[in-house]
């Protein structure tokens, strides 16, 4: 045996030791050659008459997959898609033998548990960890979407009534009770289409549309689930709620100052009546 060859089982083995599948593909899709590995994650079968490329892209992607195995050039590309409920990585590389063969090897990998792990760190960096909704610098960021293509929108502001009252008198497990409770009225509250955020402290935002129905069903739904406190039982969920429209003011700014200056207006309206217990 020459020092230079490696036979196929061997190289077989080390790929199957190290999790990798290899798959050898030529220009019209066709699968040339794939390994056990590569056709338990992509789904080759040696029982099909021709196994293809496109069989595990969607029909939206194809095209695109077709055009870089002919026009590929020397570059490398990678892919990672979702199948049978597992993230796969595949990287691309460019094979260009003149009159004999062009196409790409693929080189796969199982990535599941490294999308889930990317997953949960984007997931954190944009919810507010106790009540599961959106954080404010999130917010900024969907907001300024909105504005760099002059979208109009409305904002809604929310506000615990008591809130402090709840924490001096009852402890602070009783207060993030009641913060948890607002966040699950919210989000019952909106449509698919909207966004709610933790904007901060007590303090909740709503995202959605300009349309007075729209912001008028919102707030009807949220006051709906709002309970009367007395000073028996203090501790119950009561949210103040104003609005305002990127139609009424000019910058983000005034549309936020807006929205809160009505939403302080009705929480000081409950707190002279049905919540006026809170104050004294």
């Amino acid at each position: 045996m020459s020092k230079n060859f490696i036979p196929t089982e061997i190289i077989a083995t080390v790929l199957s030791e190290l999790r990798i599948g290899l798959t050898l593909v030529d220009h019209t899709g066709k699968i040339i050659y794939f390994n056990q590995l590569a056709g338990e994650l992509l789904g080759w079968d040696d029982n099909l008459p021709e196994n293809t490329i496109l069989s595990c892209h969607k029909k939206e992607n194809q095209h695109k997959v077709m055009e870089k195995l002919n026009h590929s050039a020397t570059m490398e590309w990678h892919r990672v898609i979702k199948t049978r409920n597992r993230s796969i990585e595949n990287a691309y590389s460019p094979i260009n033998i003149p009159h004999r063969f062009v196409g790409a090897m693929i080189i796969t990998k199982d990535v599941t548990e490294r999308e889930l792990y990317l997953e949960r760190l984007k997931k954190n960096a944009e919810t507010d960890p106790l009540t599961g909704l959106y954080n404010r610098n999130l917010f900024y960021e969907i907001i300024q979407s909105y504005i760099n293509e002059s979208k109009p929108y409305g904002l809604a502001m929310l506000d615990i009534s008591g809130l402090k009252y709840i924490n001096d008198h009852f402890g602070h497990e009783e207060g993030d009770r009641i913060l948890k409770e607002a966040a699950d009225s919210i989000r019952s509250s909106i449509r698919d289409t909207d966004f709610a955020f933790r904007y901060g402290g007590d303090e909740f935002l709503i995202l959605t549309s300009h349309q007075e129905p729209v912001l008028k069903m919102i707030e009807n739904r949220i006051r709906s689930k709002n309970k009367l406190p007395n000073r028996n039982t203090p501790a119950v969920l009561n949210l103040s709620f104003g609005y305002a429209t990127s139609l009424e003011e000019k910058t983000l700014e005034a549309v936020i100052g807006l929205a809160d200056q009505r939403m302080y207006q009705d929480k000081q309206a409950f707190y002279s009546g049905d919540g006026k217990f809170f104050k004294q």
